[in-house]
């Protein structure tokens, strides 16, 4: 018997297009007042600035200001790396919105370079590409990881509400 098995309902090749909800991006966005989305479409890019699958923040440089992800959860590991990578090298805040996997690699690995992060409690509804919520649908916890330029601050954790009160 299998016990806590989730399944989710999302089609496979929907998972890695999720949108982060508006009201989430506006709180954080007025916190950090973000220049760049890296990891975004055309139809659901969040700032002005962005980058796609097609112009990836993996091959390109961040090149100014701060910087939100909401990396595909695919390609979580390498969208990470890259954001510690770029933190250093351009000064830049940058903050990613990732499943709160603490059982991961590659959360151990974000953790051990960033500045921060902030835990998130109950569960986020995410926007479908074709723009409907998945409110229900979301079988994980979600955290922020966020990398402040050069800052060498040992890495501090906080729990934050999912409305962002």
């Amino acid at each position: 018997m299998s016990h806590f098995v989730s399944k989710s309902e999302t089609a496979k090749e929907d998972k890695d297009l999720w949108q982060t909800p508006k009201y989430i991006f506006d709180a954080l966005d007025n916190e950090f007042n973000f220049y760049i989305d890296a990891c975004a479409s055309e139809e659901n890019a969040l700032c002005f600035h962005y980058f796609t699958e097609e112009n990836s923040a993996l091959d390109n440089e961040w090149i100014a200001g701060n910087v939100f992800i909401n990396p595909p959860y695919s390609q979580t590991a390498l969208f990470l790396e890259r954001a510690a990578q770029q933190a250093r090298k351009r000064g830049c805040t940058v903050v990613a919105l990732v499943n709160a996997n603490t059982d991961t690699k590659w959360f151990a690995e974000a953790v051990a370079t960033a500045n921060e992060v902030r835990l998130i409690t109950g569960r986020i509804s995410f926007v479908k590409p074709d723009g409907t919520s998945c409110k229900g649908q979301n079988t994980k916890g979600q955290c922020l990881i966020i990398w402040r330029g050069i800052c060498n601050t040992p890495c501090q954790i906080t729990m934050i509400d999912r409305n962002f009160k």
